[in-house]
């Protein structure tokens, strides 16, 4: 068993564990193909789980890029944050902050699966928690593909102000209290309740069309 297999087994034992549920109720994702009858289950993690780790070392190698330290010595990885936005407490856990060959700060999310982000939106939150944790706010941002081995575009996240951030959050609390929720019909592969939602189940009878 390799290095590897034996930490992915740990981790993936602690989220057992917190979930309270069995391996088993799991839901792999991807889709079935010839090559991936069962989707990314257990197996292909382990198998290609292994070389995304050995893409984000030859990356780290090369890009010339080094890590933040928000407190000498300790280099944002996982960086929490915790901060409040019109009475809304966000908790938010930054994968990595970067200093580029120009010196500048670039937020970095690292994203494993196979579809690159259509927004950065998640990276605009991240540096207005950055500018409300620690009074520096970081210019660009980019997702780093663990499949390519490759960053993204870098962006321009000035213009998600601490204003415009908060706007969104405003909007969102206001729909949570009126009860509002929009199906977000891109996710309900991954959706732990999509077989009670009379959106996607409209032919289930069990579903009342008033959920």
């Amino acid at each position: 068993m390799s290095d590897f297999q034996k930490k992915f087994d740990e981790l993936l034992a602690q989220q057992v564990e917190k979930s309270g549920k069995l391996l088993t109720e799991f839901k792999a994702a991807g889709r079935v193909s010839k090559a991936n009858p069962n989707k990314e289950d257990y197996s292909w993690w382990v198998e290609n789980g292994q070389e995304m780790v050995q893409r984000w070392v030859e990356w780290r190698d090369g890009s010339g890029w080094d890590f933040f330290e928000p407190t000498p010595g300790v280099p944002a990885i996982e960086l929490g944050m915790d901060i409040i936005l019109d009475e809304v407490q966000i908790k938010m856990f930054l994968d990595r902050v970067m200093i580029n060959q120009d010196g500048e700060l670039v937020i970095l999310d690292l994203k494993t699966g196979s579809r690159t982000p259509s927004s950065d939106l998640q990276l605009g939150f991240y540096a207005v928690g950055m500018e409300k944790t620690f009074g520096i706010r970081p210019k660009w941002g980019t997702y780093w593909m663990a499949r390519t081995g490759t960053t993204t575009e870098l962006v321009d996240l000035d213009h998600y102000s601490t204003e415009m951030i908060t706007e969104i959050v405003t909007k969102f609390k206001k729909a949570q209290h009126a009860e509002i929720y929009l199906p977000n019909f891109s996710h309900c592969q991954m959706c732990g309740v999509v077989q009670y939602c009379r959106f996607k189940n409209f032919k289930n009878p069990n579903v009342k069309e008033n959920s």
